[in-house]
């Protein structure tokens, strides 16, 4: 066990960093700038016009927001009264926000304007929401109240690999501990740092990483409401972010699609963090070359808060690796058929995990609930290896696994073996069924720009780097992958067109 004190709630680390920075920089929006001071002053109205619509502890409200201060001080009224966030998505459907809505019966739910039509009718009360105005909502102001830590703070719906969405729980203490660890394992420097938070704040990547740590340690937030790669670059160049968590898309096309702003200096990123897809090798050395600054890879998932592992910030990093856990977090590699016996390093098994940053449970489902845990471990559903050195390694999903010819076959070492192809832009691997019940491997290619594709020179490239059997036998080209918001692949789509194009030839 480290000595880090996880006394703290997430409203704590606004009241302090109120009450020793007053008048720094917290929110950067559209040219505006709001104080530490000015944001509590906001928040506190917005607390208090709350709790005048019957807003009470515990009770759930709503957000369909884009990443802006109104978001942020919303997010923070609404913790404020010891009630609970519930956050979306902006660019769902009504189709699939209902289901959403009727699960976790928010009553009030603050929506962009833009949007506001598509959850009319799904909540009581809809306030649409301008980002060019200050947050519709003003009362008599709600100073700061003290919750505790096992209290509900956040609700977020992910769907895992069953497609049926569930919604995640998130303590004050979950996610004040995950800031805690981040913050010590990175060397943040209180009232010093400035944050460029492309990631959607109804992500707990982009959430927990560029907006509540940054609130930690009193960091200025550089809000951007879509990670589009010339407001990046811009951002960049402009405001000088010392943090930026990201995925590997936007890192690439901030380096690769910016040819215009290719003598911009972009100085100033002491630390850039990618998750929620693999790192290819080929985009760190330009990125850190641009930068000055570290690029490394991390792991988790929302149940954990987000984080669980990183790369070591300095010494120690290893490329390709998911890193080492962060401080009292610990991963272990089960055995497949008996999660109780942990595998030898160097063997694949489920990835489990244990710390103060796991949550407890999903929102009115304890069956879920008893599934994601084998005793008191995590059951993340992630294959991966621990090296000799303690370092982890990301396989790839377990209902991910390709079965071929009674072999097994992870996507993600055939992705990372086309990547190394100088013509490959992006690779997405999955099964196509075939009459006997085993599976081709395919891919799902993207080309860099003027490049052309030769099938045979690939799977040759391939061959020398790949047992045979995990050669793709399939190849389909198109202008761009299936992603969410995030950036994050849709596997389920990739699969839909691999089987669609394989089986019309």
């Amino acid at each position: 066990m480290s000595d880090l004190e996880y006394d703290a709630t997430l409203t704590d680390f606004l009241a302090t960093a109120v009450a020793n920075f007053p008048h720094r920089p917290a929110t950067f929006f559209g040219g505006e700038t709001l104080s530490y001071a000015e944001l509590d002053t906001r928040i506190a109205a917005a607390a208090g016009a709350l709790r005048e619509m019957g807003i009470r502890p515990g009770d759930r409200v709503a957000l369909v927001l884009p990443n802006s201060p109104q978001h942020l001080i919303a997010f923070f009224a609404v913790l404020r009264l010891g009630a609970v966030v519930v956050e979306h998505n902006p660019q769902y459907t009504a189709h699939e926000l209902a289901p959403l809505f009727a699960h976790h019966g928010a009553r009030i739910a603050l929506v962009w304007d833009q949007v506001a039509a598509v959850v009319d009718g799904l909540a009581s009360t809809v306030i649409p929401v301008s980002l060019e105005a200050p947050l519709p909502l003003s009362g008599t102001p709600v100073p700061h109240r003290q919750a505790a830590l096992a209290d509900a703070a956040l609700i977020l719906y992910t769907s895992g690999t069953t497609g049926q969405p569930k919604g995640v729980v998130l303590t004050h203490g979950n996610l004040a501990a995950n800031c805690i660890q981040l913050e010590a394992q990175a060397d943040l420097r209180p009232g010093h740092e400035r944050f460029l938070a492309t990631l959607p704040m109804f992500h707990s990547y982009g959430l927990t990483m560029s907006v509540l740590l940054a609130v930690r340690c009193a960091a200025e937030i550089i809000l951007l409401p879509a990670p589009r790669p010339a407001a990046v670059v811009g951002a960049l160049a402009q405001r000088r972010p010392t943090w930026m968590p990201g995925v590997p898309t936007i890192y690439e096309r901030a380096m690769y699609e910016q040819a215009g702003e290719a003598a911009a200096d972009l100085g100033g990123v002491r630390y850039a963090i990618s998750g929620a897809a693999s790192l290819p090798a080929r985009i760190i050395e330009p990125w850190q070359d641009r930068t000055g600054g570290m690029l490394v890879e991390g792991y988790g998932l929302t149940e954990a808060s987000p984080v669980l592992t990183i790369n070591p910030l300095g010494e120690g990093r290893r490329v390709g690796t998911i890193g080492k856990p962060l401080a009292d977090t610990e991963l272990r590699i089960g055995d497949p058929a008996d999660l109780d016996r942990s595998q030898p390093d160097g063997t694949p098994g489920e990835i489990l995990a244990r710390g103060p940053q796991v949550f407890a449970g999903y929102l009115d489902n304890p069956a879920a609930t008893r599934e994601a845990f084998h005793g008191e471990w995590l059951r993340t559903g992630d294959m991966g290896v621990r090296e000799a050195d303690g370092h982890f390694r990301l396989v790839g999903r377990i209902k991910e696994v390709i079965i071929t010819g009674g072999f097994n076959v992870f996507p993600s070492e055939v992705e990372h073996a086309l990547l190394s192809h100088p013509a490959i832009s992006q690779a997405a691997v999955a099964g196509v069924p075939r009459a006997d019940g085993s599976e081709d491997v395919a891919a799902c290619l993207v080309l860099h720009p003027g490049a052309t594709f030769d099938a045979e020179a690939l799977r040759e490239h391939c061959r020398g780097l790949l047992a045979r059997y995990k050669v793709p036998r399939h190849f389909v080209v198109q202008e761009e992958l299936p992603t969410d918001q995030l950036g994050k692949l849709r596997r389920r789509q990739v699969q839909d067109i691999l089987v669609a194009e394989v089986s019309s030839r």
